[in-house]
């Protein structure tokens, strides 16, 4: 479950006790979707205070993130990553896929 939360973000908190996070991830929201019970009593718990849970999808944001190779998503570690970036340019490393 913690996995598929990592591509959610909070989007809103209401003093009514409604929780609503998005997910820009469909697979994510279908799973956490099927374990809203199991979460909101976990939330609920830690927060020692009755609170329900609306999780949204967000459809735009999953389009962004469809459209990404494997080789861009190479490319963009190569920029961003000094591990990556060092195995290029010290053992010329590449992708192989």
């Amino acid at each position: 479950m913690a996995t598929h939360l990592q591509s959610c973000e909070l989007v809103s908190c209401s003093p009514a006790g409604t929780v609503e996070i998005s997910c820009c991830r469909k697979f994510s929201y279908e799973e956490l979707l099927q374990e809203r019970g199991t979460l909101q009593q976990e939330i609920s718990e830690f927060y020692a205070m009755p609170l329900h849970l609306t999780i949204l999808y967000d459809a735009e944001k999953d389009a962004c993130t469809k459209e990404k190779s494997i080789f861009t998503l190479f490319q963009e570690l190569s920029l961003n990553n000094e591990v990556i970036r060092f195995l290029i340019t010290e053992f010329g490393s590449e992708l192989v896929y």
